[in-house]
């Protein structure tokens, strides 16, 4: 599986917030290959928005108990305290984009790209360019105050600290999963960024 995420001050935690327009709270991809099934239960939904884009393969949604498969190209938005409950099954080379954000005017941005269906779940019709549109969104809405080199770096790096605290993953497979394919150049980076290298990093753990 390669994942690539990052989070809002580096916190996994949702928040509603309308002190702001738009406020990114979480961003990343997944693109599963090798794990066999990756699943999402969230029973009383996120206090912020979600918007998933399937850019390959497919994906298993669950809206009222009843599987809709979402095939690449369509994107599903959940919208504050909807249940959630979908999976990534590994056979079917899934890749998925997501973010989830918050705001004040949160309403009038999804309008202005068509989305203002009032179902627990929106489909983009086919008239629309998904990649095009999900694409702009996530430029509208992260503002990150790096260059775009700095903010995948500290993305990788973040990702890697967060699997280096699972002993079930040795350093040369989480160099994979963050996006490095020599591991000797992944430790020089990590230590470069955090002062220390992957293994001394996971010994102070």
């Amino acid at each position: 599986m390669y994942t690539n995420n990052a989070y809002l001050n580096n916190s996994k935690i949702d928040i509603k917030d309308k002190s702001k327009p738009l406020i990114v709270t979480s961003v990343g991809t997944y693109h599963l290959h090798t794990r066999p099934k990756l699943p999402t239960f969230r029973p009383r939904g996120r206090r912020d928005f979600q918007l998933l884009y399937i850019a390959a393969g497919k994906a298993h949604f669950y809206f009222d108990e009843k599987e809709e498969i979402v095939t690449a190209d369509r994107m599903v938005l959940y919208r504050p305290k909807e249940l959630q409950k979908y999976e990534y099954h590994g056979e079917d080379q899934t890749e998925v984009y997501w973010v989830h954000f918050t705001g004040g005017d949160v309403t009038n941005i999804l309008r202005s790209y068509g989305l203002t269906n009032e179902n627990k779940v929106f489909f983009c019709g086919s008239g629309l360019e998904y990649s095009t549109i999900f694409r702009n969104m996530i430029n509208e809405l992260q503002i990150t105050g790096y260059t775009p080199i700095q903010y995948i770096l500290s993305k990788r790096i973040y990702n890697a600290e967060i699997l280096l605290q699972d002993p079930s993953y040795n350093v040369t497979e989480i160099a994979s999963i963050v996006g490095y394919d020599n591991p000797l150049y992944f430790s020089r980076i990590f230590k470069k960024a955090k002062g220390i290298s992957p293994s001394e990093y996971r010994k102070n753990i």
